[in-house]
């Protein structure tokens, strides 16, 4: 599923579900139209008493967590994640009421990998190689213990040594990124009024330049829409923070490790094409930058990830697109 269908849709609550099937094979059927055995691409409504209160991002969309369950894929977990499992399973918790999507992830299909929790840390700063180890031994056994059915992965210790190597790698192009939203935070704290837009855009690319970052990075797409977008809640403002009144680096920490965990992810289905891995989250703004940058072409071969981006219009709307495209080809040159 993609944008509208999420923008649309209110997390935690029971609602029909509208499913495109490729390639599908009917196994059962009670309707002649439709024998048994017939294949196609199939859309369907299904109402459902189970709840979703986590989304399952995908190559090319969304789906409600646990029935983007594939075996043997490899499933990222984020910290509102972890939360909200630990007061759903955690023995002794009073628990949630109903059923839940999520709930399908406690099966022996699914391996999890709580790698972008220890990135993360939990100081709201870059954690050490200590800090980093400590924290996946820690969300590892609170898995295990939440989810018992399921495989936890990450505590091996080459794989642990290749993260706290890739934290290192990635701490300086982390800090511009930190840098740059501290920098644009006060260009987007109010809402940006048609005839400011291209001074403001203009503003944004000159403030990526000046720390590092490309035109096409992440950060500076979203931040491009944070100005753009002033119909509906902006996801793109709120999942950079800039929704703060006293932005902090705190604030731009969590947002700039929320994107890393993106970018991660779009670097993971580059290097495993024939599989469908998935990241959980429930934050539904973080969820709507995914399926709004419309990510495709996920290419990994000798240097960085190659990922195409083709922004849905409400994300990213055509004149400010056009805007954004003139910039990066003028200081390109």
């Amino acid at each position: 599923m993609g944008f509208a269908a999420l923008a649309e849709r209110t997390l935690g609550r029971a609602s029909p579900l509208t499913l495109k099937l490729l390639g599908a094979e009917v196994v059962e059927s009670s309707m002649d139209e439709v024998p048994k055995g017939d294949s196609g691409t199939w859309d369907t409504t299904f109402s459902t008493d189970l709840t979703m209160r986590h989304i399952g991002l995908v190559r090319g969309g969304w789906l409600p967590a646990g029935l983007a369950l594939e075996a043997g894929s490899v499933i990222m977990i984020d910290r509102c994640t972890l939360t909200d499992l630990k007061g759903r399973f955690k023995q002794g918790a009073s628990g949630q009421a109903g059923r839940d999507f999520v709930d399908w992830l406690n099966d022996p299909d699914a391996r999890l990998n709580p790698v972008l929790l220890a990135l993360e840390g939990n100081q709201r700063e870059f954690p050490s190689r200590a800090d980093i180890q400590a924290q996946m031994q820690e969300h590892i056994a609170h898995l295990r213990q939440l989810l018992p059915k399921a495989t936890v992965i990450g505590d091996a210790p080459d794989v642990m040594e290749a993260i706290t190597t890739f934290a290192q790698e990635q701490q300086a192009p982390s800090e511009r990124t930190i840098q740059f939203l501290l920098a644009t935070a006060p260009l987007l704290r109010h809402q940006v009024s048609r005839e400011r837009l291209p001074w403001v855009l203009r503003e944004i690319a000159c403030t990526a330049l000046r720390c590092g970052l490309a035109l096409t990075d992440l950060v500076v797409v979203c931040a491009i829409s944070a100005a753009a977008v002033n119909k509906g809640r902006n996801s793109a403002k709120h999942a950079l923070k800039f929704t703060q009144p006293n932005y902090t680096r705190q604030d731009a920490f969590n947002a700039m490790a929320d994107l890393r965990g993106l970018k991660s992810f779009a670097s993971l289905l580059g290097l495993v094409p024939n599989e469908r891995p998935m990241l959980c989250t429930s934050d539904k703004d973080l969820a709507l930058v995914w399926v709004g940058l419309n990510l495709s072409q996920f290419e990994f071969g000798n240097g960085p990830p190659a990922v195409k981006a083709q922004p849905v219009d409400a994300f990213l709307p055509r004149a400010a697109g056009l805007i954004f495209q003139q910039l990066v080809a003028e200081m390109a040159r």
